[in-house]
């Protein structure tokens, strides 16, 4: 075997283990973190919370309010936060406001309270700060959404 082909092996065999290497990996890394990614639920029955802390004064609906809590919203096809959001400002009467870019809606303002360049609505779910946007986490029976001002 020439030094040339000798090289070629050692490189081709080196690219394997460099790729297997990355598959194994890859392989032990935590189901939650894709989560978000998994086949949506036909429907969800879930619960949507709003934290407005001290910016509750300023809010429309619920003025004065620091948290309010919708249970049983029922979100059908599209189960994702966004959608539980947007359907509890609907049976509720308080406006989500949004902004959409090329990863999704951007929510700046809930019940006329708006992010400014100090605080901004974060996403929870199941009390855990979301590993998702609002439009790529998927609900399931009996989650429970949090937007809580920040």
């Amino acid at each position: 075997m020439t030094n040339e082909q000798l090289q070629a092996l050692v490189a081709i065999l080196l690219l394997n283990v460099i790729a297997w290497g990355g598959y194994v990996v890859l392989q032990d890394e935590p189901e939650a973190i894709y989560r978000y990614r998994e086949t949506p639920a036909a429907t969800a029955n879930v619960t949507v919370s709003l934290d407005f802390g001290d910016a509750g004064l300023n809010a429309t609906t619920f003025a004065n309010e620091t948290l309010v809590s919708f249970a049983g919203i029922v979100v059908t096809n599209d189960t994702s936060a966004y959608a539980a959001t947007i359907a509890a400002a609907r049976t509720q009467g308080f406006e989500v406001n949004v902004t959409w870019y090329s990863f999704g809606p951007y929510v700046h303002t809930i019940d006329g309270v708006a992010g400014d360049s100090g605080h901004y609505w974060a996403l929870y779910h199941n009390s855990e700060y979301a590993i998702a946007g609002a439009n790529d986490l998927q609900l399931q029976d009996g989650d429970v959404v949090l937007w809580k001002y920040e």
